[in-house]
């Protein structure tokens, strides 16, 4: 190699080099509330929890989800399982509701997983009135046509609610969930071209887990899933949450554990959060429950269950009531994960209270958080979209 050629690749080197090592963080996220959930007579919605969250032809569906429309469940409410469909779409630089299109979901269903794909938003598990679901389905959205149309999936193995789906590509993968007494270490994937194969089984997360956050992303050896955090359902009623990382290569079909959820400085347990990617090596996580109300608020339902006389029982019921009617909501926190550098980081907190049991998606280059649990039992209505500013 000539002196020229050799000094000119040096340069090149010395410049991506730089440059990567120069690549800008976040410095924050601009948020905005879009609009705000409707009911099917278009009446202001209560919100959703558990609700399909998903951006497909460039439209935001919002389908399903539960709530408690009478009365907060303290007070003997029931819950209500949704089978509506709502369109948000962008026209004219406003956020509208797309009223042509009167669909609804086969059935009532919340805390199901979903994903967007090319060929449409996948939809598995989750439950209603009738129990724990194993049915799978495909939405197809044409929103300038007014057309939406649903087809049926090939069905999960076993029933399975609080459930997360992600994909590469047309390979959709689900991720643990609740069964009736147990949480799962499944990991099963379904390639929407060859649809007839079924799910077929993978290997099983280290542990196993519902209510995790999980998202595509760059890693130093290629595209990995990163699952985040978590919760685990006991048969005593007391669930273990979760501060782990997990991730999985597609290539090797192995598990490895990354660094532990953290704001920088103190590990931290997450769960029933949002997760999005960002950048090309970047995984946002927000909300979620730390778990430290959630384990009280677990413990009394045990010790009500087990109370031996009814002056016990009302005793405990009122005790437990008093720390839901005053919980203060779940955690703001925005951390930031670097797939490259195994490092986790806060960025700032959310400037509105944090939305739990909702998946967040991406609109773009945005980020939205739509519905959702705000404290236990109370929902909101609003749809809010973050940019991050680099």
């Amino acid at each position: 190699m000539n002196k020229f050629l050799f000094s000119l690749s040096l340069f090149i080197m010395i410049i991506n080099t730089e440059a990567f090592s120069q690549e800008k963080a976040i410095a924050t996220i601009q948020w905005e509330k879009i609009a705000t959930l409707e009911n099917a007579d278009g009446s202001r919605s209560i919100g959703l929890a558990g609700a399909i969250n998903a951006v497909y032809d460039h439209a935001l569906l919002i389908a399903g989800g539960a709530n408690f429309p009478d009365k907060m469940p303290w007070e003997g409410g029931k819950k209500h399982y949704s089978d509506e469909i709502n369109i948000l779409q962008k026209l004219d630089g406003k956020y509208v509701w797309n009223k042509k299109i009167n669909a609804k979901l086969p059935e009532p269903i919340a805390y199901c997983g979903n994903t967007s794909t090319q060929s449409g938003i996948i939809y598995a598990g989750g439950e209603n009135a009738a129990g724990l679901s194993k049915k799978a389905f495909l939405i197809k959205l044409n929103s300038g046509k007014g057309k939406l149309m649903i087809s049926a999936l090939p069905d999960l193995p076993d029933p399975l609610t609080n459930i997360f789906l992600c994909n590469i590509g047309n390979v959709v993968y689900a991720i643990g969930g609740d069964g009736p007494s147990l949480s799962s270490p499944a990991f099963l994937s379904l390639d929407l071209d060859k649809k007839e194969e079924g799910w077929k089984q993978l290997p099983n997360m280290p542990i196993a887990l519902a209510n995790s956050a999980a998202v595509v992303q760059n890693g130093p050896e290629g595209v990995n899933i990163y699952v985040v955090g978590g919760r685990s359902k006991d048969p005593s009623g007391i669930s273990e949450l979760h501060n782990t990382l997990f991730i999985y290569n597609p290539q090797t079909k192995t598990w490895k554990s990354g660094a532990p959820i953290s704001d920088g400085s103190a590990s931290m347990n997450f769960s029933a959060g949002a997760a999005v990617p960002l950048a090309d090596h970047l995984v946002l996580i927000a909300g979620g429950d730390n778990g430290k109300v959630f384990h009280q608020i677990e413990t009394y339902l045990v010790q009500i269950a087990q109370a031996k006389s009814s002056e016990e029982k009302e005793s405990l019921v009122t005790k437990k009531n008093h720390l839901v009617i005053n919980h203060q909501g779940f955690d703001k926190a925005l951390l930031l994960y670097d797939t490259k550098a195994n490092t986790w980081n806060k960025i700032e907190e959310l400037p509105f209270p944090a939305h739990v049991t909702t998946t967040a998606t991406k609109w773009g280059e945005c980020i939205v958080l739509s519905s959702g649990e705000i404290k236990p039992g109370v929902r909101t209505p609003n749809i809010m979209l973050g940019k991050p500013v680099f």
